[in-house]
């Protein structure tokens, strides 16, 4: 039986586990990366079912990862999930291409249902 593998991107460590824990929960591979760095090298080896994405990173930002992979034609049939504390900032990631986002804090069960949805739709 097929398990999707999502990539999740936070730069807070306990964000992450929460986030791959809940995600996992579905059946899902999680794949965790703890920055933007990580997460072009991660893009770089393999192509997720989904990408949940924070947008406010040091070093390089989600945008910046977002845009990399909209950059990268292997990578379009991704779906992406944008997790920002930032709403003002949903105008510019949503003219780039994304697939749905959550603004934080958000609950668990309105985080799984909407991983759920985009993974319904791969």
């Amino acid at each position: 039986m097929y398990s999707p593998v999502v990539l999740i991107v936070d730069d807070d460590p306990g964000l992450l586990r929460l986030f791959s824990a809940l995600v996992e929960r579905l059946g899902c591979e999680t794949l965790r990366a703890p920055g933007g760095v990580k997460a072009l090298d991660t893009l770089d080896e393999t192509t997720p079912d989904l990408l949940i994405l924070d947008l406010a990173m040091p070093e390089i930002s989600g945008l910046d990862v977002l845009r990399h992979v909209r950059r990268t034609p292997r990578l379009d049939s991704m779906k992406v999930m944008i997790l920002t504390a930032r709403p003002n900032m949903v105008r510019e990631v949503e003219a780039l291409g994304i697939d749905c986002w959550v603004s934080k804090p958000v609950m668990p069960n309105d985080f799984l249902d909407a991983v759920q949805g985009l993974l319904d739709e791969a």
